[in-house]
């Protein structure tokens, strides 16, 4: 692949997932129909997505691109197509650029795609339209695991330096913006929400659902579990996450 001046402004996580493509690749209709599932092809320009969907649940059980074009639409692709995977396609249908962003950057302030590459995460998003169309008539589940929330971002030894002496307004602002840009995302891309509720003895942290994500059990477990981890390593490792009831 010929590297584009802009080369040097991907994260170091994009240009990896860009030398190790995991994703390009294509289905045909026999391999769908032995694997009974359906073959779902969204394609824009020179851009192709192609989803093995199971009709029982709708969930995205292979997914594979073609893409003839800029790397910064080859490394789009293989992003979003790591994120759609074993997600259901109503979950992909909220995928948005900002998320796909966020999954491969190295710093959560600094974009993983330089703004060269907006139109390439626009092409990928209308693709995956395309694919998400043609499979309206598949019931999925109400309630579902949501999204898994990865701390990607590396701790802060001990946390933010002079936590301690922080007044109870600015930490609470602290955490609800580590939730904004950090959580917030990944959990409406399962049609949930999240909301600081309240900041006790500026430790416990107690946070209210919204959504999908009342009814969906890792909601006390696993996806509870992933918020606590990112507070404790990108804030303060006294805090822990309490869900209101």
């Amino acid at each position: 692949m010929i590297r584009p001046f802009y080369w040097e402004l991907f994260s170091k996580k994009l240009r990896e997932k860009i030398d190790r493509l995991r994703y390009v690749g294509f289905f045909h209709a026999k391999m769908a129909e032995e694997k009974e599932m359906r073959l779902v092809q969204g394609k824009v320009g020179r851009l192709c997505f192609y989803w093995l969907v199971d009709e029982s649940d709708g969930v995205i059980a292979d997914a594979k691109f073609q893409a003839f074009g800029p790397i910064g639409l080859i490394g789009a692709a293989e992003v979003a197509s790591d994120l759609v995977l074993r997600k259901n396609y109503d979950q992909a249908s909220r995928l948005t650029a900002d998320l796909i962003d966020q999954h491969v950057r190295d710093r959560k302030d600094t974009p993983a795609f330089p703004k060269e590459c907006d139109p390439y995460l626009n092409q990928v998003l209308s693709a995956i339209d395309l694919a998400v169309q043609q499979c309206l008539d598949i019931p999925f589940a109400a309630t579902y695991d949501m999204t898994p929330i990865e701390n990607d971002f590396g701790e802060i030894p001990g946390g933010i330096p002079g936590w301690e002496e922080f007044s109870h307004e600015h930490k609470k602002k602290i955490i609800e913006e580590v939730i904004d840009k950090e959580i917030r995302p990944y959990i409406e891309l399962d049609a949930g929400g999240v909301q600081l509720v309240s900041l006790n003895e500026d430790k416990e942290v107690v946070i209210s659902y919204e959504g999908s994500c009342t009814t969906c059990h890792s909601s006390t477990g696993s996806t509870l579990s992933a918020i606590q981890n990112i507070l404790k390593s990108r804030v303060h490792p006294s805090l822990f996450v309490t869900p209101q009831l």
